[in-house]
């Protein structure tokens, strides 16, 4: 079974949103970087645009709350955010939980390694295939809500999707194939 997924692209260094709640410009403020602290509130602030618009109400009005791991989460629809050096994802469904995962493709990680001690089996040889296959299991691990570590359920399905160059990405739902509907950016 497949199911619509909307999936927004956004570049956070084009950003110049700012609608964060009190915790959340104290969480903004914690960053020790300033390109960090820029990127994190633009981030938010258009998640907090794109949920507004599913919602139907103010993007102010938006209350988050958190899952057993920290998976925030609101009432009324199903999302989820990745952000990557200056790039962002937004995942939103209305039928089930989702996940999304973007990774810049970097020289200096080494993600077979890393997928290894995620019990990741046959693993492809090229940078850009493990960094996807990366992705892939952290998009799956997110729309579970569960930790990294842990192996998502074998019903949690993700697929690639379109990514800015040099970055890898992935959507993933519960109980169905995702199929991602590009809407662009605000």
């Amino acid at each position: 079974m497949r199911f619509p997924v909307d999936v927004w692209t956004i570049s956070l260094d084009d950003s110049n949103q700012k609608l964060l709640s009190e915790d959340e410009a104290v969480r903004a403020a914690r960053f020790h970087f300033e390109q960090d602290r820029l990127r994190w509130t633009a981030a938010r602030s258009t998640l907090r645009l794109v949920l507004a618009k599913y919602l139907t109400i103010s993007a102010e009005a938006l209350v988050f709350t958190k899952g057993a791991h920290g998976k925030p989460a609101v009432d009324g629809v199903e999302f989820n955010i990745s952000h990557s050096h200056g790039w962002a994802m937004i995942a939103v469904s209305k039928t089930a939980p989702v996940g999304v995962d973007l990774e810049q493709i970097r020289e200096r990680v080494d993600m077979a390694r890393l997928l290894a001690r995620l019990h990741e089996a046959d693993l492809p040889t090229e940078r850009e295939a493990l960094f996807q296959r990366w992705t892939e299991r952290e998009a799956r691990t997110k729309a579970a809500g569960s930790p990294l570590m842990e192996r998502p359920a074998d019903d949690i399905a993700a697929v690639a999707l379109n990514a800015p160059p040099g970055f890898a990405a992935s959507v993933a739902l519960v109980g169905a194939i995702p199929e991602p509907r590009y809407c662009g950016s605000l």
